[in-house]
């Protein structure tokens, strides 16, 4: 069983974010590749769910189409 990598959660999270953002935009799928810097194969990638795309990369997406991304940092509860 592959292991999950601890970005994952954080990847799939901004993945959803940066296609719920397009949809607001009422962007094309051609006008959201071009704004994200992708092509329509990596577009199509991303809003299927797949999980291609570095944190980086998905942080500089997300900006590009006017995403401000913060990551916070927490200790587990009851973790002393």
């Amino acid at each position: 069983m592959p292991t999950r990598s601890p970005s994952a959660a954080l990847r799939r999270s901004l993945r959803e974010r940066i296609v719920q953002r397009i949809g607001e935009m009422n962007l094309s799928r051609a006008d959201a590749a071009a704004e994200l810097g992708l092509s329509a194969a990596q577009l199509s990638r991303l809003a299927g769910g797949q999980d291609i795309f570095s944190l980086d990369r998905l942080v500089e997406a997300a900006e590009s189409i006017g995403l401000s991304v913060r990551l916070t940092a927490t200790r587990p509860y009851g973790d002393d």
